[in-house]
């Protein structure tokens, strides 16, 4: 079954090479487009098994019960499983009415990838570049087949931040606090608004500069942000804790700078520089400026650095446009091409993560693709390297000291 993936990248491909360099409207390439994005939504929602969080999604929906009220559902979700309420009022919906979370897959997967691909068509001509990077880069399963919940908070954010920059900043509040009902990590999106930076050279010397100093300082601000959610309970609480007590040494300080800061911000900085339009310039630097914002507190907290997934369809669209420009123009090309190279092999490591316990590498949570048509128990051992990938090993160098 695996099959379906070479499929979708070898017609990607294709396309990327017969139509991507098109920057007129044309129905063939829309058409194409479209027809893939269908292809992807229809990948994950006839998966079975994919992924880790996915089999906590399959408990926690099995785990509604006919016996509690409505609103007994909505508190028991929050305080138990840790679900904000629109989740658990989707998960109701479909419960009594289909009874199957496929169609919880097919709605999620839906809301998601149409969301992505409507808003990124209005940063790139390059479409099908950005759905090869979307779907090579690990982001594509992340968004569909791990962090369901937070996924859908993340496409409606991004309509939130396009109204916004569109000037509606009433539709922006109300879709963020929509996305927030999904999950409580779109909170981050209220500071959008705020940041704002001027986008040039000593940018990136700058922000590794804030990041570095805000990490030797994160131990006394995180702990006490810890101390004050001791006193809480419920699963909401217990994540916080989680995210809170989560710290790096020198050495993941560096890899989280050059995975987070230095390599992307050489990325976007070129789609800035090949930017002609001055509005589409000045929405970039927004989207930039947001993206620096949140890889900072990624670099310092490494518990906050899931923050970036607001941003990180963005910086694929930026990406897509770096890799086709790759070869079309000879400037900076040492730069740009170490810069691919080193953003390559980073995504390379994550897939060959390795969980001892169960012998297992983190691409298998995506690979051999599994679909609803052979329902085998074998998939399970996914959830045990879940487990284990969640499990933090208390160390000096990983976990801070509350006291």
């Amino acid at each position: 079954m695996t099959l379906v993936y070479l499929i979708f990248l070898l017609l990607a491909a294709y396309c990327s090479f017969k139509y991507d360099a098109l920057e007129e409207n044309d129905q063939h390439k829309s058409h194409r487009f479209w027809m893939l994005c269908g292809l992807l939504i229809c990948i994950s929602g006839f998966s079975y098994g994919l992924g880790g969080d996915k089999f906590v999604y399959m408990d926690n929906f099995e785990r509604l019960s006919p016996d509690l009220s409505f609103y007994e559902s909505i508190y028991f979700g929050v305080l138990i499983q840790g679900n904000m309420p629109l989740w658990t009022m989707l998960n109701l919906l479909v419960k009594q009415t289909f009874d199957s979370f496929y169609v919880i897959q097919f709605i999620q997967s839906t809301i998601v990838n149409i969301g992505f691909c409507y808003i990124i068509r209005r940063y790139t001509h390059r479409w099908f570049m950005f759905l090869l990077v979307y779907f090579l880069s690990e982001v594509f399963f992340q968004f569909n087949m791990e962090v369901m919940r937070e996924g859908i908070a993340i496409a409606l954010s991004m309509f939130a931040a396009e109204s916004y920059m569109d000037g509606k900043k009433g539709r922006f509040f109300a879709l963020i606090a929509t996305a927030m009902l999904f999950h409580i990590s779109a909170t981050i999106m209220l500071a959008f608004p705020l940041i704002r930076l001027r986008i040039t050279k000593w940018t990136l010397p700058a922000a590794f500069a804030i990041a570095g100093i805000t990490w030797v300082a994160s131990d006394f601000i995180l702990t006490h942000i810890a101390v004050l959610a001791l006193g809480g309970i419920g699963m909401l609480i217990q994540k916080v804790l989680f995210y809170a007590v989560q710290a790096s040494n020198i050495f993941g300080f560096l890899r989280s700078a050059i995975t987070y800061i230095i390599f992307p911000f050489i990325i976007m900085y070129f789609g800035l520089l090949w930017e002609d339009n001055e509005e589409m310039r000045q929405r970039k630097e927004k989207l930039i400026s947001f993206h620096i914002f949140l890889s900072i507190l990624g670099c310092a907290f490494a518990g906050l650095s899931r923050f970036r997934n607001y941003m990180e369809i963005y910086y694929l669209v930026m990406l897509a446009d770096f890799c086709y420009m790759l070869f079309r123009t000879k400037r900076y090309f040492i730069i740009r091409s170490c810069t691919l190279a080193g953003t390559i092999f980073l995504i390379a490591l994550k897939y060959f993560l390795y969980y001892p316990l169960n012998k297992a590498y983190f691409y298998q949570l995506f690979v051999p693709y599994t679909c609803i048509l052979d329902e085998d128990r074998h998939v399970y051992f996914r959830e045990d390297i879940h487990k284990e990938a969640v499990t933090v090993i208390a160390s000096d160098d990983n976990v801070r000291d509350i006291k």
